[in-house]
C-alpha cells in the first residue's frame, strides 16, 4: 500500500488519519513505559500546544531533551537513568513532528524554530537550561545557541543533522523510498542502515516506523547548515558527539569543522555507534554527557550523579 504521508493540500503537520493516530499513540505509550516515573503536560506557544515529559531528578539545572526527526521523546529511555541523576529532565515533543504536540502555525525558518523553543522554555520557567539534542534536535540546540541563547546554559549536540556538514545523498534517497512506497519493511531496513545495523526491539522499533509512515511533516523548517560565523559566535559551553559509524554524514569532516570553529568546546566520536547515539551506545554517551555537565557544575555532579557504569 502506498503511503499517504504527503497528503495533497495539507498545510500543517498531523497524522494521516484517526487509525494512524491511534496506532502511533498506542506504541508511544508502550515505549514511554521504559522511562522512569514521569508526567506529561502541555505548554502554550504561539505555534501550538507543546507536550513536555517531566522526570524529576538531581539538583542540577534542568536538562531539556530535543529528540531527532521521527524519533520521539521515547528515544531517550536508554540514557534516562544517567540524566535524571543529574537533574530534572524535560523532554520536548518537537512541534511539527510525530508526538503529542499539535501544530497550529507553520515554523518556516531557523529563527522561528528558535522562537518556538524559547517560548517553551519560558513557559517551563527555565531561566537557564542544558539543551541536549539528537540529530534534528542537535541542530535545534545549536540553532538556539545562535538565535536565542539567553536561556541556554550549555548545548550537547548528538549527531547534529546538517549543522556541521551536509547529509549524504544516500540518506535522503533511502528516506524518500520509505515515504513514497509506505513500506514498513523498507522503513525497518532504513532504520537499521542509519543505526549501523542496530535497531531497537519492539515497541520502540514499531514506534519509529509509525512515526515515519503515519505522520505528515508540514510547515516545518528543515535543519540548515550553520555558517562559520554562526558557529564561532556560539559562546555557551558546547559538546558535540558523533557516531563513528554514522552513515548520515562524513563524520571526520564534521568533527574537524566542530573542532576548528568551536575552539574551547568539546568534540567526541563514539567509534562503534551509528546515528542513533542514545540507543547505539547508551553507556558511552551517558558518560560523555555526565563528564561534560560535571565540568560545568562540579558541585551538582558530586552530590547528584552516581559514578558511571563500569
Amino acid at each position: 500500500m502506498r503511503s499517504t504521508k504527503w497528503g495533497i493540500g495539507v498545510r500543517l503537520s498531523g497524522f494521516v488519519d484517526d487509525e494512524a493516530r491511534e496506532r502511533f499513540f498506542s506504541l508511544y505509550d508502550q515505549a514511554m513505559a521504559a522511562w522512569p516515573r514521569h508526567t506529561r503536560h502541555e505548554v502554550a506557544t504561539s505555534f501550538g500546544p507543546t507536550a513536555v515529559h517531566r522526570a524529576h531528578g538531581g539538583t542540577g539545572p534542568p536538562l531539556v531533551l530535543l529528540h531527532g526527526g521521527n524519533a520521539t521523546s521515547a528515544s531517550w529511555a536508554p540514557i534516562m537513568p544517567m540524566l535524571t541523576a543529574y537533574g530534572t529532565v524535560l523532554a520536548v515533543d518537537t512541534l511539527g513532528d510525530a508526538g503529542a504536540s499539535v501544530q497550529k502555525r507553520p515554523v518556516t525558518d531557523a529563527r522561528e524554530r528558535a522562537q518556538w523553543l524559547d517560548e517553551v522554555l519560558a513557559e517551563l520557567d527555565c531561566d537557564r537550561a542544558h539543551l541536549i539534542g539528537l540529530s534534528y534536535g542537535g541542530w535545534m540546540a545549536l540553532n538556539q545557541a545562535v538565535h536565542r541563547p539567553r536561556r541556554v546554559a550549555s548545548v550537547t549536540a548528538l549527531e547534529p543533522a546538517r549543522a556541521l556538514v551536509p547529509v549524504r545523498a544516500a540518506f535522503v534517497l533511502r528516506a524518500l523510498v520509505v515515504l513514497l512506497t509506505g513500506s514498513r519493511a523498507a522503513a525497518g531496513r532504513y532504520l537499521a542502515w542509519c543505526r549501523a545495523g542496530r535497531v531497537p526491539p519492539p515497541p520502540m522499533r514499531d514506534l519509529l516506523v509509525s512515526a515515519l509512515l503515519d505522520h505528515r511533516q508540514r510547515a516545518v523548517t528543515a535543519p540548515q547548515a550553520l555558517t562559520d560565523d554562526q558557529l564561532r559566535a556560539i559562546t555557551v559551553p558546547t559538546l558535540v558527539v558523533l557516531g563513528g559509524r554514522s552513515p548520515v554524514h562524513d563524520v571526520r569532516r564534521a568533527a574537524e569543522r566542530a573542532r576548528r570553529l568551536l575552539p574551547g568546546h568539546r568534540t567526541e566520536i563514539v567509534p562503534d555507534a551509528g546515528h542513533g547515539l542514545p540507543a547505539d551506545a547508551p553507556e558511552a554517551v551517558g558518560r560523555l554527557i555526565r563528564s561534560f555537565l560535571a565540568e560545568l557544575s562540579p558541585a551538582a555532579d558530586r552530590h547528584g550523579t552516581p559514578p558511571p557504569p563500569r
